[in-house]
C-alpha cells in the first residue's frame, strides 16, 4: 500500500508530518484495538485517518503541556496567541467534519446502454 504524498506548506510542520509519517507502523490497525473501522475505510484513506489520529493524539497532549505550565507557573498564555490555536483546531475540526459530508460514488453507475431503460 504505498502512502498518499502530503506536504505542509511550512518547512517545520512539513518535517514534523515526515518524522510522523516515518514513525508509523506497517500495519498501524496493531494500534487499535478495534481493528475494524480501518478496514471500513476507502483503500486512499487507510494510511491517512490512523496517522490523522496519531497526530491529534500527540496534539492534545502538547496542548496539556502548555495548559499544565500556565497554571504550573501562573503565567498564562497570551490571549491572541491561544485564539489563534483555537480558531486553528476549529478548523481542523471542520475540515474532518466537511470529509463525512462528501457524496457517496459506491452507489454510483452507469445506465447500461442497452436502451432498455430509456423507454
Amino acid at each position: 500500500m504505498s502512502i498518499p504524498t502530503i506536504e505542509c506548506e511550512a518547512a517545520m510542520s512539513d518535517a514534523v508530518l515526515q518524522a510522523a509519517r516515518a514513525a508509523m507502523p506497517v500495519d498501524p490497525a496493531i494500534w487499535f484495538a478495534d481493528r475494524q473501522w480501518i478496514n471500513r475505510l476507502p483503500e486512499k484513506q487507510r494510511p491517512l485517518v490512523p496517522l490523522l489520529v496519531a497526530l491529534l493524539d500527540s496534539t492534545e497532549a502538547v496542548a496539556k503541556a502548555v495548559a499544565d505550565n500556565a497554571w504550573d507557573d501562573s503565567c498564562p498564555l497570551d490571549r491572541r496567541v491561544a485564539e489563534t490555536l483555537a480558531n486553528h483546531c476549529y478548523r481542523l475540526g471542520a475540515d474532518i467534519t466537511n470529509a463525512s459530508y462528501a457524496p457517496d460514488a459506491s452507489a454510483w453507475s452507469l445506465p447500461s446502454m442497452s436502451g432498455k431503460e430509456l423507454v
